[in-house]
């Protein structure tokens, strides 16, 4: 489950996914990648280690320089992951719902310790 939550923290923020289609058949910087998203080197770096974690990137040193690439294995694990976890949840909204229990216990809110009107929300 942490793998599949740092892959969606990882494609949840457009600036990602902006630096991975920068990433996309090259190898770049992080002054190249700040260039590319006028971000300052805290944000590009905070980003990069986002995608590290979600083992989409990988980072190589080139003397002092750090050059960062796609990382094919990484980017191949997403389809079965997101696969698999966007089919349970498809399978689930096709089989018989069950009823919440405030359906079944109008009181339900009040027994949980909560207000009715957080029950009765609309978010």
């Amino acid at each position: 489950m942490e793998k599949l939550v740092n892959l969606y923290k990882a494609l949840g923020d457009a600036h990602r996914l902006n630096i991975l289609q920068m990433l996309s058949g090259q190898e770049l910087s992080v002054c190249e990648i700040m260039q590319g998203l006028s971000l300052s080197q805290p944000a590009v770096s905070h980003h990069l280690k986002i995608l590290r974690q979600a083992d989409l990137i990988e980072n190589t040193k080139h003397g002092k320089l750090v050059l960062y690439t796609l990382k094919t294995c990484g980017l191949q694990q997403i389809y079965p992951l997101v696969d698999q976890h966007l089919g349970e949840l498809l399978q689930a909204t096709t089989s018989d719902i069950k009823p919440s229990a405030l359906r079944e216990t109008p009181n339900y809110c009040d027994l949980m310790g909560q207000k009715k009107s957080v029950c009765e929300e609309d978010y």
